[in-house]
């Protein structure tokens, strides 16, 4: 079932589904959640939330509110901070159906938020994807240091 996803934007997330999201599961370093049609039980997008903290130096994009509300540790600049590390929709996924998954993910980490607190929520996309992740209600912090990348934020 996971080898006949293809995604709606080809990346690398087909390769991720198929070759680490199991093993990940296993580790408990991540939780993937699938999303599938009804009628035909076609695999329709995934997305994939685990931990990792966020460093949020002085030179970000952040306003002084948001930047309070990500309770950053002062003494390293580093913030507790859920990933959205994974989120793909396949090409056979009706119009909108990013913004399903975009808001599933969201309501997971308000779960989880509920049990062990944690109120921020990163993501890395490609410049193109920026404009819609704002539309989703993120905001920019950076260019991912790491990757060519941007890191951004929802407070949850």
């Amino acid at each position: 079932m996971l080898k006949d996803f293809n995604p709606f934007i080809d990346s690398s997330t087909s390769e991720f589904l198929r070759e680490y999201a199991i093993s990940m599961e296993k580790r408990d370093i991540s939780r993937t959640y699938l999303a599938f049609s009804y009628s035909d039980k076609t695999l329709l997008g995934f997305i994939t939330i685990s931990m990792k903290c966020i460093s949020l130096p002085e030179e970000n994009l952040l306003s002084r509110n948001l930047l309070k509300q990500c309770n950053i540790d002062d003494s390293i600049g580093v913030a507790q901070a859920y990933l959205l590390g994974q989120i793909a929709r396949s090409n056979r996924s009706p119009k909108g159906f990013g913004n399903v998954l975009i808001d599933y993910a969201i309501g997971k980490v308000r779960e989880a938020k509920g049990i062990v607190g944690c109120r921020v929520l990163r993501l890395d996309c490609a410049n193109g994807l920026i404009t819609y992740y704002e539309k989703n209600g993120f905001t920019l912090i950076r260019k991912n240091l790491e990757k060519d990348l941007n890191q951004m934020i929802i407070i949850v």
